[in-house]
């Protein structure tokens, strides 16, 4: 280090202290408890974001329900295609119900110092 003669040195012009922040755990794990670790987090996730597409045809049915004009097509008559919907309408609601159950319960299971602690093989 270049200092001069005043006792200041130029590169730390800019610098008034310097902090040093570096100890942390090491985490030792084989490359197949990892991945086993990594896809049951995976699958939650998914279970939480699993309502998004029940949620977007349910609404999308409720919308043709509420607007469309059923006329006979390919055979089937304007009631059938009514049940149809209708059906469909319940199912998704079904849908619903169940993916939204399985998102809150995966909820608590799906943050990332859940999975470090997975990782970590902490025993809950």
């Amino acid at each position: 280090m270049m200092t001069n003669n005043s006792g200041f040195n130029p590169q730390n012009k800019f610098v008034n202290e310097v902090r040093t922040n570096t100890k942390s755990d090491l985490i030792e794990i084989t490359e197949d408890k990892l991945e086993n670790i990594l896809l049951k987090h995976l699958s939650k996730l998914n279970k939480i974001r699993g309502w998004l597409t029940p949620l977007s045809l349910f609404i999308t049915i409720l919308i043709v329900l509420l607007t469309a004009d059923f006329k006979i097509f390919i055979g089937l008559g304007k009631e059938i295609w009514k049940a149809i919907f209708v059906i469909s309408l319940l199912a998704t609601f079904i849908w619903i119900l169940v993916a939204g159950i399985q998102a809150i319960m995966c909820s608590k299971d799906s943050t990332i110092s859940f999975l470090i602690g997975q990782i970590k093989n902490h025993q809950e």
